[in-house]
């Protein structure tokens, strides 16, 4: 709250004129066209949107987007009332995001480090021009509780978040829960239907966000999380109904000249693959939250470990159904045990969880493998094809952008690193227990300590190139408070005695490693501090801690 007491600068905009489209209507005011906005320029920043953003989160249809809000926007202008004016609005502020957060001038440069945020200045974000003109429209349709309105506030949402302002970004979180919950609960829905598909996306991106927010920050939730048995997963339509186009013969937009679809090529890129993977282990983390943190919830009838296995479909057989409810029963026999003081869950319940995680990662599609051994290298995405001879993923990849097509890089390092975040939470318990009873220490429980730091010396987020596109980041509050937390940790390995006995003795992870972490997450830190209250907050305990000098711009 300290760090941005002021929303953003109001007094950026486009310069419009009035246009006759036809009578008012409802008493609306006349819709307007914004000549500096060229067709050339929905073009290229409807694409950056759909090739990055909409990767991670796809919110939106691109085929529907283009072919009909686009195209209706061109021929009767953007109006006050109409929700696809607004939409449309923060899809382009985002697609300019995208492009100037990879391709333009850094905002500073630190100690000869070049800023990982790009593109205008701290203050004024890019595409803060387009962002106004949405949301001077948003308090119109604000208060619905239709699709559009909540594709709005999670387009908002992840503004606010490219810019670090994660009180309007949860606030715009909250607004889009709340009124998918009264879309849910509130009217019949197809879900096979196109716009029953949308409806599926969105909730899921809502739990996704809240789930981040609420286990990392402990902000209360809507809950929305409460109705994922009755929402489910997403279809994704797009291949047919760009094959009923095909068939139809026609295209919506042809007689602009200028607007296309990349449907085809999407497909490629295995988004709803990432998606729903995303959607599975969110399970995984939040079960796994809940069994350290929260025992005696297994006494509920309810298992706790619904859904993990599968990333596509509820249980098919009796033999998934029971792998579900495995560790449920651990739990419940844990939670009758005598915990001693440190209050370490049994030994069969945290293999328990290793073995959940490590089976959602073995059952991810061929395009989203990995192993520990390859976790910097670039996915098979292609079975035909060699994998590229450059790592994905490096400390430094020098000073020239990259940009992978599809987002590639920002959509895998998100899986990646919440899976090792997801072991580093099983293992967590064990660092607490070489600190505070180092005299009751096991040589299991030596293993999972070091291998907890190992968990969080892997970690391709805070490399490169995700660490120089900060902009393209999800949730980014989430990672810096994980660093955070992280770098608390890997500092002990050298001050607590009990713990760097533990490094240097169990071989499970190196010195070099934890230093090369330390170097790359301080980096991180001292970068997003200048937009960020969370990193500037944490810097003042890291900077003693760690000796650093103070940087120099």
């Amino acid at each position: 709250m300290a760090k941005h007491p002021e929303p953003l600068p109001s007094n950026i905009g486009l310069p419009c004129f009035a246009i006759n489209a036809g009578p008012p209507e409802h008493g609306r005011a006349a819709n307007v066209a914004f000549p500096t906005l060229t067709i050339q320029q929905i073009q290229e920043f409807s694409d950056a949107y759909f090739d990055t953003f909409n990767v991670l989160h796809p919110i939106l249809n691109r085929v529907t987007f283009t072919n009909f809000i686009v195209a209706r926007l061109l021929r009767e202008g953007y109006g006050d009332g109409d929700a696809g004016s607004v939409l449309a609005l923060m899809v382009f502020a985002l697609g300019k995001v995208a492009v100037e957060g990879v391709l333009h001038r850094p905002v500073s440069v630190i100690n000869g480090q070049p800023s990982g945020f790009h593109g205008s200045t701290i203050n004024e974000p890019p595409g803060l021009e387009l962002f106004n003109e949405a949301r001077r429209r948003h308090g119109f349709v604000m208060t619905q509780c239709t699709l559009e309105n909540v594709q709005i506030n999670l387009l908002q949402a992840t503004y606010y978040e490219a810019t670090a302002r994660h009180l309007d970004f949860w606030r715009s979180t909250v607004a889009a829960s709340m009124a998918c919950q009264v879309l849910v609960r509130c009217q019949p829905i197809d879900w096979s239907s196109t716009e029953g598909d949308l409806i599926k996306r969105a909730y899921w991106t809502c739990v996704l966000s809240e789930d981040l927010y609420h286990l990392d920050l402990d902000l209360p939730q809507t809950g929305i999380h409460t109705m994922e048995d009755e929402v489910p997963l997403p279809y994704f339509r797009e291949a047919q109904e760009h094959q009923q186009e095909q068939q139809s013969g026609r295209n919506p937009m042809s007689d602009t000249g200028h607007l296309r679809n990349n449907t085809n090529e999407e497909r490629n890129s295995h988004f709803q693959y990432h998606f729903l993977a995303l959607i599975a282990l969110r399970s995984l983390i939040a079960c796994i939250h809940n069994v350290t943190h929260e025992c005696e919830r297994a006494m509920q009838s309810e298992p706790l470990w619904r859904g993990a296995n599968s990333s596509y479909q509820e249980p098919s057989s009796s033999k998934e159904t029971q792998a579900y409810q495995d560790l449920a029963a651990y739990t419940a026999q844990a939670a009758g045990e005598s915990f001693e003081d440190y209050g370490r869950l049994p030994m069969a319940v945290i293999r328990e969880m290793v073995r959940q995680l490590d089976g959602w990662r073995a059952l991810l599609p061929r395009p989203l493998q990995w192993s520990d051994n390859d976790k910097f290298e670039s996915p098979t995405t292609d079975p035909m094809t060699r994998r590229p001879n450059e790592p994905l993923f490096s400390v430094d990849q020098g000073p020239i952008p990259i940009g992978h097509r599809y987002n590639l890089d920002v959509v895998t390092v998100q899986l990646r690193t919440r899976f090792y975040y997801a072991r580093f939470m099983i293992h967590r318990p064990f660092v607490y227990k070489a600190l505070h009873f180092p005299e009751l220490m096991t040589p299991d429980d030596c293993d999972c300590c070091a291998l907890a730091v190992k968990s969080v010396c892997l970690w391709p987020l805070a490399m490169a190139p995700p660490k120089n596109k900060k902009r393209l980041v999800p949730h980014m509050f989430a990672w810096t408070q994980s660093f955070m937390g992280v770098l608390l940790i890997l500092r002990m390995t050298t001050a607590n005695e009990c713990l760097s006995r533990i490094i240097d003795e169990t071989n499970v992870v190196g010195r070099e490693e934890i230093e090369s972490m330390m170097e790359i997450m301080l980096d991180w830190m001292r970068d997003v501090k200048q937009l960020d209250g969370i990193a500037e907050w944490a810097w003042g305990i890291l900077e003693p801690l760690y000796g650093l000098q103070p940087e120099q711009q």
